[in-house]
């Protein structure tokens, strides 16, 4: 006898992502690199060669770089002298342009895209953010919203899907011309190793302070910013004192951290690749690599021919925005969206420094290993 199907109802469409279940696109996105780049010390510096790509106008640079050499403790004269001589300290240059490109592109049906801009404004008021997961999280909950929630719901989750990869595209780029443009630590070394990890996982403070040490070295101002993988020094970062105590380490490692500004760390997938080892880090102090965004269709640039043209935050990275372009296809009733950036760093050279100084070779930018 056939089992008979009472008071069934079809499937209600839902997502794991409202229903707040662990998949592709509630996991956080790794800001690695990127992250590194765009962390608030490092922000302050470089605003004229930042700005030359990004003021604004769409519209890119070439820049020039000047920059003087500091004299030398050898050159100090040991009697006074009243005779014409001295060398003039002239400005060396070095130019700079933004080269690189990194897109994402998918396709949308006219019902999913029809009214986008419009919802997304309304949206934005609604819940006053801009940030994709949080104005989805905060629209479900208001009447008024819901409309326009369900325009643009499939949009918001197809533009996560497109923006980890194009995250870490960059992310792949930023840490190779990280590592091509790093300079040497004070005495020469291209490379030094800090023993921070025990046998046992424990802290050894003392790599950490050395560490601490070499930068200081050189005489640059806040704390280094430290790009690395998932090798000892991660390891480290996590052992903070809420797990440990300060009895078991015979020190607060987290109180340390806060109050003597060691460092900031930012884990990076792609570390382990670029310098072939997990135990691998890039260093810079702020200032020393200036990511520098060109964004193509920032002010009132809208519709051309059949092509939408605006910048948007990175859903997971709200503080990065990308150049989206929304191209219609009218036979196919069909939308391609673009999402993509282009970028590029700039890292100063390392002759910043003349031959004999203490910083000879040195910019900024450091390679390390954490063991």
């Amino acid at each position: 006898m056939p089992i008979v199907e009472t008071n069934i109802c079809p499937a209600i469409l839902t997502s794991l992502s409202d229903n707040l279940i662990n998949n592709a696109l509630n996991v956080n996105i790794h800001g690695g690199a990127l992250a590194a780049l765009t962390d608030p010390s490092n922000m302050i510096p470089g605003q004229v060669i930042r700005l030359a790509n990004d003021n604004g106008t769409g519209q890119s640079r070439q820049v020039r770089v000047a920059y003087k050499q500091r004299m030398l403790a050898s050159e100090a004269q040991e009697t006074k002298e009243c005779e014409v001589g001295g060398d003039e300290l002239t400005y060396l240059e070095d130019t700079f342009e933004v080269n690189e490109y990194r897109g994402m592109n998918f396709s949308m049906t006219e019902a999913q895209i029809r009214v986008y801009c419009d919802s997304y404004l309304e949206l934005v008021r609604l819940t006053n953010s801009n940030e994709p997961g949080t104005i989805v999280q905060r629209a479900n909950g208001l009447g008024a919203a819901q409309t326009e929630l369900s325009v643009i719901r499939e949009m918001f989750t197809d533009f996560q899907a497109a923006s980890n990869a194009l995250v870490q595209a960059i992310n792949i780029k930023l840490v190779e011309l990280l590592d091509a443009g790093k300079g040497n630590w004070v005495g020469g070394s291209a490379s030094k190793t800090f023993d921070v990890e025990g046998t046992n996982g424990e802290i050894n403070a003392i790599g950490l302070f050395q560490m601490k040490q070499e930068y200081m070295k050189t005489g640059f101002k806040g704390a280094p910013i430290i790009v690395g993988g998932a090798g000892a020094l991660q390891r480290i970062w996590m052992n903070d004192s809420r797990y440990f105590g300060q009895g078991a380490n015979g020190i607060n490692f987290a109180a340390v951290r806060d109050n003597t500004g060691i460092a900031q760390y930012y884990y990076d997938e792609n570390i382990g690749t670029a310098l072939e080892s997990e135990n691998g880090a890039l260093i810079f102090a702020p200032g020393s690599a200036i990511y520098t965004p060109y964004l193509q269709y920032v002010g009132q640039y809208g519709k051309i021919g059949t092509m939408n043209r605006f910048t948007m935050p990175l859903p997971g990275m709200p503080s990065v925005k990308a150049d989206c372009r929304i191209l219609e296809d009218a036979c196919s009733e069909s939308y391609t969206i673009y999402l993509e950036q282009f970028f590029d760093l700039y890292t100063p050279p390392t002759d910043l420094f003349a031959d004999g100084d203490k910083n000879e070779g040195v910019n900024g930018i450091f390679e390390a290993v954490f063991t």
